[in-house]
């Protein structure tokens, strides 16, 4: 992304070219992305009906939250031309503070949720002031990764885990909202959409500049029939679960922040150019930390969804492939390694290509060595084609 970076006086119309650069750059990267999906769902639905039957895509949606919404915090440190390690044993940590204080002690969910919020945004900060000393972030997120590891032996009790089934912690995944109340939520949203879109329809028009009134109808007939066909499809079961609906409230409150916001505009300029932010006044290091404070309230709200679903917490909490998941689903959906390029969608589209994945192998009884062929292959390919993004070329760099 070629950055032209606005001060934080410069006029509404500058910002929003910057804005609309990256926008644009998100779109187009997101296209490539929903062509690998259908593609894989085609592969598997072809060796099996029951892959896009009503339950397993239930099952598929539910298997990717957590992930999603990790990635979702990882999305906002790759903007910054950040990464982190750290943050799926982080997710573990804060779900074991959030289940002593609710399950062992009898303090009331709330508590909890506060409590496992607040620790992982203490983690984050403690590893942004070491990574704004001008300590790489991939060694002070691996060392707080060891770190982490030892803490949730020490958060947790003697046993080493907590059940949390039949208590008010185990409702956050457990509950569903009625099918009635799902459509209407999904009218709402098309409905702000579309008024949206009319707003920045008005906007064009007020300035002299070309615009279509199919800009504001076909973008919201697509989201509309999009969310109405999901509702049909996940309240099929019981319902719509409420692991989804904290998915699309983090969504939607991270697409506004990064597209309608000056925080957004200063978050795309700081990962595109750093040297150039600072001097347009961009407060650069309090960027980074903001990146990483996002990051651990998201590993806070995954782990508490992850362990409401499995109904505990133990010493493998956030451990295994998590980590590795969710830097491959923000990878995979679009957002780049080298920061400044990349949408918060990424975290869901992402998430939607690894789980597909996942749950087309688990679906099909194929060995777990398919599983890690495939998504190791798909995030070098998606890598791969983020360097030539970077490059702006297919032939190699002269060194």
């Amino acid at each position: 992304m070629t950055v032209s970076t606005s001060p934080a006086g410069a006029p509404p119309a500058a910002r929003r070219t910057l804005l609309g650069r990256a926008l644009e750059s998100a779109t187009h990267r997101s296209v490539p992305v929903l062509v690998v999906l259908a593609i894989i769902w085609a592969i598997f639905y072809s060796q099996s009906s029951a892959y896009l039957s009503f339950q397993n895509l239930t099952n598929l949606t539910l298997q990717i939250v957590t992930t999603a919404i990790l990635a979702l915090g990882v999305v906002f440190v790759l903007l910054v031309g950040e990464i982190d390690l750290s943050s799926a044993v982080l997710s573990g940590v804060c779900a074991a503070v959030a289940a002593g204080l609710v399950v062992n002690s009898g303090l009331p969910l709330a508590v909890g949720i506060a409590a496992a919020v607040l620790t992982g945004m203490a983690v984050t900060f403690v590893e942004a002031q070491v990574i704004m000393f001008g300590v790489p972030s991939l060694i002070v997120t691996l060392g707080g990764m060891v770190i982490l590891q030892g803490l949730i032996l020490v958060v947790l009790p003697p046993e080493f885990t907590i059940s949390v089934a039949a208590t008010p912690f185990a409702k956050i995944a457990s509950t569903t909202i009625p099918a009635g109340l799902s459509y209407a939520l999904a009218a709402a949203g098309t409905a702000a959409f579309a008024a949206y879109r009319l707003f920045q329809h008005r906007e064009r028009v007020s300035t002299g500049s070309a615009a279509s009134p199919a800009a504001v109808v076909v973008p919201s007939l697509v989201l509309g029939a999009a969310l109405l066909g999901g509702v049909f499809t996940l309240t099929r079961q019981r319902g719509l679960p409420m692991p989804l609906l904290i998915l699309a409230v983090m969504l939607l409150v991270a697409w506004y922040a990064t597209t309608q916001t000056r925080y957004g505009i200063h978050l795309y300029a700081v990962g595109g150019d750093r040297e150039a932010a600072q001097r347009a006044g961009i407060p650069v290091r309090r960027m980074v930390l903001y990146s990483f404070l996002v990051l651990g309230a998201c590993a806070a709200v995954a782990g508490m969804v992850d362990a409401s679903r499995q109904l505990g917490v133990s010493v493998t909490s956030g451990s295994g492939p998590l980590m590795l998941n969710a830097i491959a689903a923000a990878v995979v959906g679009g957002t780049s390694l080298f920061g400044g390029r990349g949408s918060i969608w990424s975290a869901l589209l992402g998430a939607l290509v690894i789980g597909s994945i996942s749950n087309g192998v688990q679906l099909l009884g194929l060995s777990t060595e398919v599983q890690y062929f495939a998504t190791g292959s798909v995030l070098i390919v998606a890598v791969a084609a983020d360097v030539v993004l970077a490059r702006g070329s297919l032939l190699p760099g002269r060194r």
